[in-house]
This record gives C-alpha cells, structure tokens and sequence, in this order.
C-alpha cells in the first residue's frame, strides 16, 4: 500500500471513531452514530474500564446527559448461554440513570455473575451479523423468569472499536400507568490502564 493510500484509511478510521475520542477539556465528546454492527464485530473489545455517558433524545429529560464508570469483565464460563444468547460480559456502573430519566431495574452495582449490574448479550444471525445489547440492572440480568412487559433500561451496541463502543438506548418502566419512556444514544470510551 503506497504512503498516499495508508495516510486515507488511517484517517477514515479516525474519523468514523472520533466520536469516541476524548475531547480537548478531559470530556468525552459522545455523538449519535448510524448503522449496524458488521459481521466482524467483537464483544471481547469491550472488555475493560470506560467513561460511559448516555445523551436523552426523547423523554422527560431530552437533551440531558449522564455520564459514569462502567466496567465489564468475561462472564463465568457455566453462565455464558442466557436468554436464548450468548452473555459474553457481565459487569457494573455508577452511571445516574434517573437523570436521563431512564429506569433503574435493581442494582447497577451488583457483582453476582447470576445476577450481574450489567449484562452483555449477543445473538448471531446465520450471516454472521452480531446483535449486542447491554441490559442495565441486576433485576434485568437475573437468572429465571422475568416478566415478559417489566421495564428495562438497555443499549444497542452498533459499534465496537478497540477504544470503545455506542449506539443508542431506549429504556420504559413496563406497562405501568403512565408509562414512562426515553430514548437516546450512548458512548462508552476506554479508560486509560
């Protein structure tokens, strides 16, 4: 590959994960992104400690951030079949939902890898295209039943680099009356070791 030609993919790269850069004042700069994973997407990249920070677009709060840590590990090798998919992840965070207005479904700090604060979950379509979500909220990733209408706050991961990943989120409190809903995107930057 000639100098010319290597200089234009570096900067397309650094271009289409700029939004995962941290910015010039030691804030994360998180905007919206578009499209779907590729087939070459990897949960194991998002193993780590990251700066998450959750944008609403919708909801009693629009227009309100929140941002927090969030830590994943591998989840326990006997637990890695759930839901019909695959929990590659489990983890925690302190991210402050109620100030996005999304729903907190339990502990967000729970470390019980049956139960864990966070849960990593990914499905493979027969062409190899991933679909990864994150459920937030031990009362979410519990083993068992769960009500099939409860409330959930949950990511869609619709990038992953090695500096992080985002997407967007949605989150409703279920089928209570009124029902609350909010929406918006997320980015999860790498926290430097």
């Amino acid at each position: 590959m000639s100098g010319d030609r290597r200089w234009l993919v570096a900067v397309v790269a650094l271009a289409g994960c700029a939004h995962l850069k941290a910015g010039t004042q030691g804030d994360s700069v998180c905007l919206p992104v578009e499209g779907r994973l590729d087939a070459g997407a990897d949960t194991r990249d998002m193993a780590g400690r990251f700066a998450l920070t959750m944008v609403a677009t919708g909801g009693a709060r629009t227009g309100q951030s929140a941002s927090g840590v969030l830590t994943l590990q591998p989840q326990d090798s006997a637990l890695l079949a759930a839901d019909g998919a695959m929990q590659p992840l489990r983890g925690t965070t302190d991210v402050a939902l109620d100030s996005v207005a999304a729903v907190r479904m339990g502990d967000l700090t729970a470390d019980d890898p049956a139960a864990p604060g966070v849960g990593v979950y990914e499905q493979r379509a027969p062409d190899g295209t991933p679909t990864v979500v994150v459920r937030l909220g031990a009362g979410s990733n519990a083993r068992g039943l769960r009500p099939f209408d409860a409330g959930h706050t949950t990511l869609y991961v619709q990038r992953i680099t090695r500096d992080g990943f985002a997407g967007g989120w949605s989150s409703s409190a279920g089928s209570t009356y009124p029902m609350r809903r909010a929406q918006g995107y997320f980015c999860a930057v790498r926290s430097p070791s």
